[in-house]
């Protein structure tokens, strides 16, 4: 009897894992992905000693939850847009790359968590974010520390992937041209979100009111619009 239950469950595993949208797109164009595999070159991680001008912390970027994207195209996965790339970068350490990557009418968006290998869809926390907390004549935003991200949820699957568990599907074309399948040509901009009834519901995420009046009404989006050129150093992308 212990014997099927444990069969029935490998199998049960297996159906869950590959419901998930980004393994279950079909597998076309195979040798294209192969090829560009082989050309793949994955971004320097930048090199920056002490604490660059005018900051005061060292400049540090950690992907938390370790998804398979990251594995590949590390934070500074965006390079060739060098107005916008910083903040697409920086996004990438509170939400999910397929929030922007992934689109469809029917996606919803939830806090998670990889937890040995698993993405948890969160209910509650102090995630990034959330609100302002004002310490002496400084203003912070909270859950700085918490590695939950936002996450795209479609069917109810989770649209992410953690690296633990799933190393060999970085090895296998078929798999890789299915997960870049999966993803929408066309990407979110800035104004897709930072509006009135943009694609994230920040109060339904948590986001306290202040926070979402900001959010919908953000002054370095509209900043980006208005100026045609932004210069940053360039340990930021």
């Amino acid at each position: 009897m212990k014997r099927y239950l444990i069969v029935a469950l490998l199998i049960s595993t297996a159906a869950i894992a590959a419901e998930n949208p980004l393994i279950s797109a079909p597998a076309t164009d195979v040798e294209k992905w192969a090829g560009k595999l082989k050309e793949f070159k994955k971004p320097e991680m930048p090199s920056v000693k002490g604490y660059p001008k005018p900051f005061h912390y060292p400049n540090s970027y950690e992907y938390q939850m370790n998804d398979v994207c990251s594995a590949c195209h590390t934070f500074a996965a965006h390079k060739k847009d060098k107005k916008y790339a910083p903040f697409y970068n920086a996004h990438g350490t509170f939400m999910s790359c397929n929030v922007c990557h992934f689109v469809k009418e029917e996606v919803t968006y939830r806090w998670a968590e990889i937890k040995n290998g698993k993405v948890v869809l969160l209910e509650n926390g102090d995630f990034y974010g959330l609100k302002y907390i004002q310490s002496d004549e400084r203003v912070f935003l909270s859950g700085e520390d918490n590695p939950a991200k936002i996450v795209p949820v479609y069917n109810g699957a989770p649209v992410e992937l953690p690296l633990k568990g799933n190393e060999n599907l970085l090895k296998d074309n078929k798999a890789v041209a299915s997960m870049h399948n999966a993803l929408s040509e066309e990407a979110l901009k800035c104004e897709d979100c930072h509006t009135k009834n943009g694609k994230l519901d920040f109060e339904a995420l948590g986001f306290s009111p202040e926070r979402v009046k900001d959010l919908e009404k953000n002054e370095i989006v509209k900043g980006l619009k208005e100026y045609e050129t932004i210069h940053f150093p360039k340990f930021i992308w």
